[in-house]
């Protein structure tokens, strides 16, 4: 679980393993419903370049409002 800062319901910064990134610009954002017909939720996801020149898959379960870094571009 991250901790993400949202402004204007988008994603600015995240902290990750105690340290902050910055959210410098969103590259990609969509929303997947997967299985619905099986109860599975509407997960949104944000592929994001970061001040350190990182690029992350954030997720967020807007239900609940959880979030969480999906996946880590090398």
């Amino acid at each position: 679980m991250s901790q993400v800062r949202i402004r204007n319901h988008v994603p600015y910064q995240f902290f990750l393993n105690g340290q902050s990134h910055k959210i410098i610009r969103i590259m990609d954002y969509w929303r997947d419903v997967s299985e619905w017909w099986r109860g599975e939720p509407e997960l949104w996801f944000w592929r994001v370049l970061t001040d350190r020149q990182g690029v992350y898959e954030l997720v967020c379960h807007p239900q609940s409002n959880q979030w969480w870094v999906y996946h880590v571009y090398d």
